[in-house]
């Protein structure tokens, strides 16, 4: 019998599964360890709003990129990881990194249906274009919010939000 071993690290659980070692014989087996994430997007998410309110803007920016990564792999909407991503990078004075976060949430968003979500992201991402003189783009983001603005299934919190930042 041979082992085979992946070395895992502190965020990583392992698991040993069965393989079989020649195809003619089904007694003999090989052991190997399969790493599986025991870190969670919300345990991430905690860890970059840490790090942020002690002004660690490296490690909260990590730890937010995991969280949306982590939170993509499990097919979910990274809204949360986003939104917190583009407030370090906004925070770092990375205006259009920050603005090209929201847009992607947004393009996700539109792509799962949840048009709330594709409407705040729009929402900031104009702002932050306009702020990092993408005025094109800014454009572009209020086109697309303006179609959302007439799109019934949009919520009432979400159009005033929009009103009371626009108007």
């Amino acid at each position: 019998m041979f082992q085979l071993a992946l070395v895992a690290m502190t965020a990583l659980q392992a698991s040993t599964i069965t393989l079989p070692s020649a195809p003619s014989s089904a007694a003999a087996t090989r052991a190997a360890v399969v790493a599986e994430p025991i870190v969670s997007s919300p345990e991430h998410i905690a860890r970059a709003r840490l790090a942020l309110a002690n002004g660690e803007f490296d490690i909260a920016r990590r730890e937010f990129v995991t969280a949306a990564a982590i939170d993509r792999d499990e097919g979910k909407l990274p809204a949360e990881a986003s939104f917190g991503l583009a407030h370090v990078l906004y925070a770092q004075s990375y205006n259009r990194e920050a603005a090209m976060v929201l847009e992607r949430l947004a393009a996700d968003a539109s792509t799962a249906g949840d048009v709330d979500t594709e409407a705040k992201a729009l929402l900031d991402a104009m702002w932050l274009n306009v702020d990092a003189k993408q005025r094109l783009q800014a454009r572009a983001d209020a086109s697309r919010l303006r179609v959302l603005l007439r799109d019934k299934r949009l919520s009432n919190e979400t159009r005033k939000l929009v009103a009371s930042r626009v108007n």
